[in-house]
C-alpha cells in the first residue's frame, strides 16, 4: 500500500499544476461575465451593473466609457433608458457589455455608439427609436 502512495501523489500534484495553467477566459471577459457583479442579469439595474463593472475594469487598468441612451418602441407607449459599458484593451480591440447579456461582445473597428446599441440587442425586434444621451455620454469616460 505504501508503494502506491508516491505514484498517486505525483499524479495529484501533476493534475493540480496542469489545472493552474488551463486555458481560461481573459480577465476582462471574466470580469464582465461575473454573475455576482451587482446588477448583472437583473431587470432595471443597468446603471448598478455599469458602475460596478467600470470600477472593476479601472482597478485592473482597463478603461472605457458608459453609453447612455433612451429608447421608444414605435407606435406604442413603451419607452425607457439604458446604459452599457464599452471598453478598450491594449490589443486595440473594443468590447461592449450590459447587464442583460451574459458575456461581452467584440465591437467592429470604428463602430459608432449607435451601431453599438444595436449590436447589443443582436435580435430582430419591434421597430425602436433610439436617442443617444450626448450630455451624459460626454462625461462618462472611466
Amino acid at each position: 500500500m505504501s508503494k502506491s502512495i508516491p505514484p498517486i501523489l505525483v499524479c495529484v500534484v501533476a493534475c493540480i499544476a496542469l489545472s493552474a495553467f488551463s486555458v481560461a477566459e481573459p480577465l476582462h471577459y471574466r470580469l464582465a461575465s461575473d454573475p455576482s457583479l451587482r446588477g448583472k442579469s437583473k431587470d432595471g439595474q443597468c446603471m448598478d451593473y455599469a458602475i460596478a463593472l467600470s470600477s472593476r475594469l479601472t482597478a485592473h487598468g482597463i478603461h472605457g466609457r458608459l453609453i447612455f441612451y433612451r429608447w421608444h418602441i414605435t407606435n406604442s407607449d413603451i419607452r425607457g433608458s439604458h446604459v452599457f459599458v464599452v471598453y478598450h484593451l491594449p490589443d486595440n480591440t473594443e468590447w461592449i457589455v450590459d447587464n442583460e447579456i451574459p458575456h461581452p461582445r467584440p465591437v467592429p473597428v470604428d463602430s459608432s455608439p449607435m451601431q453599438m446599441v444595436f449590436l447589443l440587442s443582436n435580435t430582430q425586434s419591434a421597430p425602436v427609436e433610439v436617442e443617444l444621451q450626448e450630455r451624459l455620454n460626454r462625461l462618462s469616460y472611466f
